[in-house]
Order: C-alpha cells, then structure tokens, then sequence
C-alpha cells in the first residue's frame, strides 16, 4: 500500500493563513514594499489555501471566505480613510468582532454556537452530547456559559487588535496580531474545561468510552 504523504488539514492552514501571511509581509518588508501593498500580499496565501480547498475538496474554507471579507472591508476603509495601512492592521477587527457579537447572541438561542460548533468537531461524541442536551439542564447551561465567555472574550479581543492597529508601529501589529490569536485561543480553554467539569459531565464526554463485550 502507498503510504500516505497528504499534509494534515491543521498543519495546512497553520503553514497558509498563519505563517505564509507573515512570511509574506516581513518578506516584502524587508525587500522595500510599503506597507499597504505588503499588507494586501499577505492576504494572498489564505485566499489561495481557500480557492484550493474548494476545488480540492469541493467545500467552501470559511477561515478563507472571512479572511476575504475582511481584506475587502479594511481595504475600502483604507480608501475611505487615510489611505495608509492603520485600516489594513485592524482587519482583524471584522473577524473577531461580528463572531464575538454573534457567539453572544446565540447563547441565548435553542442551540448556542460554541455547542452546534464542538459537536460538529467531535462526531464520535455527538451522540452522548445531543443525549446530554436533551436531558441535562446542568450540561445545557455549561455551554451557555461557555458560549457567553467565548463571546466576551472575542469581543475583548477585537478591542485589542484595535488598539494595536492605530497605535503601535505598523511593522509590530502583523506578529502581534498573530500571537493574540493563539494567546486568545489559549485563554478561552480553561474556563471551557471549567463549565464542563462543573457540570459533572467531563468524565461523560472525555473519558475513555467503554466497548461493549
């Protein structure tokens, strides 16, 4: 049997919307390029990781769709502004903010969005976890809780990428926006494990599941 070489799906979106955008900037940076077009180039490696994956794998890549309509509105704020780079380093903010504002609002819908997200993430659970929902109210308000802190968090984290997008030196806010995105990623997971643990439920859907005889 042929052995396997494909690039893992996590490792591919690490390697293209994370470090080919900086690669991309630094790179043009270094050789010269103003800002604003160095900005948009590095745009480019998720916008291509997504018109891949859709004819590849005939599926739309939503981290590349908002990467898009991100780079879209910043660039016509630039435009509409300045028309220096300030607008493209916040073009973070049209990501984090509208999921921040609608992770919060879902919390209170039938089925908060941090749920329907990990339960589409965990297929093998997704019968114990629809089960839980159906029967546990404990369990149904540890993921509004996470869904409300998911929300917050996010919203805080748009603030963030705001401030450093007018008010550090613009060849500081591209690593820096990066890093705030693995810091949030990271902040966001205890208080995750917390609520679910505090719910009793934990054991019920990490654990290791028994196989019947």
């Amino acid at each position: 049997m042929a052995e396997n070489r494909s690039v893992p799906p996590l490792v591919r979106t690490l390697a293209l919307d994370v470090a080919a955008p900086l690669a991309v900037f630094y790179g043009l940076h270094a050789w010269g390029v103003g800002d604003v077009p160095a900005l948009l180039a590095s745009a480019v490696p998720p916008l291509l990781h997504a018109g891949y994956t859709g004819l590849r794998e005939r599926r739309v890549d939503a981290i590349g769709v908002a990467v898009l309509a991100a780079t879209l509105l910043s660039l016509l704020a630039t435009l509409l502004g300045s028309g220096g780079p300030r607008e493209l380093l916040a073009r973070g903010v049209w990501l984090t903010a509208p999921f921040g504002l609608w992770t919060l609002a879902s919390a209170f819908t039938r089925r908060p969005l941090c749920f329907t997200v990990s339960r589409s993430m965990m297929p093998g659970r997704v019968v114990v976890m629809d089960r839980l929902w159906e029967t546990n109210a404990r369990f149904r308000r540890a993921w509004r809780d996470i869904t409300i802190t998911w929300g917050a968090v996010s919203l805080t984290d748009s603030a963030l990428r705001l401030v450093m997008a007018y008010t550090l030196p613009v060849a500081w806010v591209p690593a820096l926006d990066t890093a705030l995105t693995f810091v949030t990623i990271a902040a966001l997971q205890p208080p995750t494990w917390f609520f679910l643990w505090r719910a009793g439920v934990w054991n019920e859907l990490f654990g290791r599941r028994r196989v019947a005889a």
